[in-house]
């Protein structure tokens, strides 16, 4: 990489035409810009800032922008970037995806989608693109994603692998080709750049990503996903979309990308359909993870208004924290087990001379840790969710408890400080306590029920989740996860998300509480939850399922108090 860090904001996750109704334009951009110069004041300022998704002018290409929402063309906003202190960059989509420029038709694809790189002028026309970006425009960050490296046109008869060989081997040629013109681009590879993606899923079935690291040749940063919930239910989304990012980067680690090229989907905060209108709900906990993977660099997706002045001081003293460890040449590793899979999991940046430590406890029960460390003297929870983690040392090993979906970051050695304290992320309501509780589900045609068998403490509540899975009702499997429920708000605001329609969790007497998801997903979901106040003893619970074809539906019920 060309820094030890480098640190950048996109404005994906502000707009988005893809899931939601909010177009991007000159006047968006120039609204955020106004809202980074208030970042100035706690040290907390990007190097890049990238112009995403839907700039590019759907009938004239990759060298306009969108006349209609860019009547001036780019350079009042190019030259304020610039005026900021900053480096701009784009978004391409490699194949083209949704531009339909006549003079490219003969490179569309059997698809009607995609633009082959192999055949007809698109290829040369998005390379010669990309490099008037930097020359004219100079751009110095380039987003590159929606590839499909074996897009065909009609009549080519070359087998799959042929054309998917064929297709790296021109995009690399490409990128190349910009590198050897402006050697400073910083370039990052999202959606398509994996042969086969097991995005995040747990369980039964699932197949092992598959991704070249050949590829970091030209790319400086591989992408691990976009933000999705895990197959692992919980009881804030965002927490679920966290634990992805750290499946993913386990799964590129061990696909044999190293850390430091590794791009997760950073820190995100929007109210679009792409970051599942969290706002700033966990906003500081997926800062923290995002520098605590390892990945040396600090990405900000979404509307940097939200944030509040507390927000930024507290990422700023994260970013200088994790800076001081990198520019100490002080390494990250994975620890734990399989995240979501195992009681929990974590990174390590150092030792225990002097230290940084992420643990996540990604499940409802309360989670003891004992680690040994070498060289540990002293400790410190530095950050955390909900109540303070219970912490002990000794000579060479840690041990800490962590409450329900809690996760903590803890200094070790030289970093159990108090300069070196962050402030907690109280955003999102974190269990404090949650006790399965003791009942018998029933299957019934169209689901599962079960009675209450006890009363539930006043102070609590009722949780109830109903998750998915591949296989028939009357089959014992196991079985994969299911995602369903998948819709946009393209044609209206969703008010009850799609899974809860086809699989409705009820409680006799009861109007639920809360649920997740809250808000559509995109990406769908393997499971849906409902929060309900405590009811009496025998009260129904009923799991209703609408899917088509049936599918097995697996519950669970706690005793929850937040």
């Amino acid at each position: 990489m060309p820094r030890p860090m480098f640190t950048a904001y996109s404005t994906w996750a502000l707009h988005d035409e893809l899931g939601d109704t909010v177009p991007l334009d000159e006047a968006i951009v120039l609204r955020v810009l106004d809202a980074l110069e208030r970042w100035r004041a706690f040290d907390f300022f990007p190097q890049y800032f990238n112009i995403d998704y839907g700039w590019t002018d759907p009938e004239l290409g990759y060298r306009h922008f969108y006349r209609e929402r860019w009547p001036d063309g780019p350079n009042r906003v190019l030259d304020r970037i610039r005026a900021m202190g900053m480096l701009p960059g784009l978004w391409y989509s490699v194949s083209g995806s949704y531009l339909r420029i006549p003079r490219w038709r003969a490179s569309l694809a059997s698809d009607n989608w995609h633009h082959s790189l192999l055949d007809g002028p698109y290829y040369q026309e998005l390379s010669d693109g990309i490099i008037h970006a930097a020359e004219v425009w100079g751009v110095r960050f380039f987003k590159f994603d929606f590839v499909d490296f074996a897009a065909a046109i009609p009549g080519d008869t070359r087998p799959f692998e042929t054309r998917y060989a064929l297709g790296v081997e021109r995009f690399v040629e490409m990128v190349a080709r910009l590198k050897r013109s402006v050697p400073e681009v910083i370039t990052i590879a999202h959606c398509g750049f994996a042969r086969q993606d097991s995005v995040g899923r747990l369980g039964p079935g699932v197949l092992p990503l598959t991704a070249d690291p050949a590829l970091l040749e030209v790319i400086d940063g591989f992408f691990s996903g976009d933000p999705q919930p895990t197959d692992l239910p919980a009881t804030a989304i965002h927490r679920s979309s966290d634990l992805y990012q750290d499946i993913m980067v386990r799964a590129m680690l061990k696909n044999g990308f190293p850390l430091q090229r590794i791009e997760d989907h950073g820190a995100m905060c929007g109210l679009t359909n792409t970051c599942h209108r969290r706002g700033r709900q966990g906003l500081r906990r997926s800062h923290i993870a995002q520098l605590a993977r390892g990945g040396r660099r600090d990405l900000f997706y979404g509307d940097p208004a939200l944030p509040t002045d507390d927000d930024l001081q507290g990422m700023a003293a994260a970013r200088r924290l994790f800076l001081d460890a990198w520019n100490r040449g002080l390494e990250c590793a994975p620890l734990g087990g399989e995240p979501g899979v195992s009681p929990w999991h974590g990174w390590l940046t150092g030792g225990g001379r002097r230290g940084l430590l992420w643990l996540v406890n990604p499940h409802l029960q309360p989670c003891l840790i004992r680690l040994p460390i070498v060289s540990l003297a002293q400790a410190e929870v530095l950050f955390h969710e909900g109540q303070r983690p219970a912490l002990q040392t000794q000579p060479d090993e840690l041990t800490v408890q962590l409450g329900p979906e809690q996760a903590a970051l803890i200094g070790l050695g030289a970093y159990a400080a108090p300069e070196w304290i962050l402030p907690p992320d109280e955003t999102t309501p974190l269990p404090r306590q949650a006790e399965p509780l003791s009942l018998t589900w029933r299957a019934n045609l169209d689901g599962l029920h079960a009675t209450l068998p006890t009363t539930l403490p006043a102070d609590s509540e009722l949780l109830v989740v109903a998750s998915i899975r591949e296989g028939a009702p009357h089959l014992p499997g196991p079985f994969a996860a299911l995602r369903v429920g998948h819709e946009d708000d393209r044609n209206g605001l969703v008010t009850q998300p799609k899974p809860h329609d086809l699989v409705s969790i009820t409680v006799e007497g009861q109007k639920h509480l809360a649920q997740v998801p809250a808000v559509s997903l995109w990406n769908g979901t393997s499971w849906v939850l409902r929060r309900f106040a405590p009811p009496p003893a025998g009260a129904a619970i009923t799991i209703q399922s609408k899917l088509d074809p049936p599918r097995r539906i697996r519950a669970e019920a706690w005793a929850i108090k937040f």
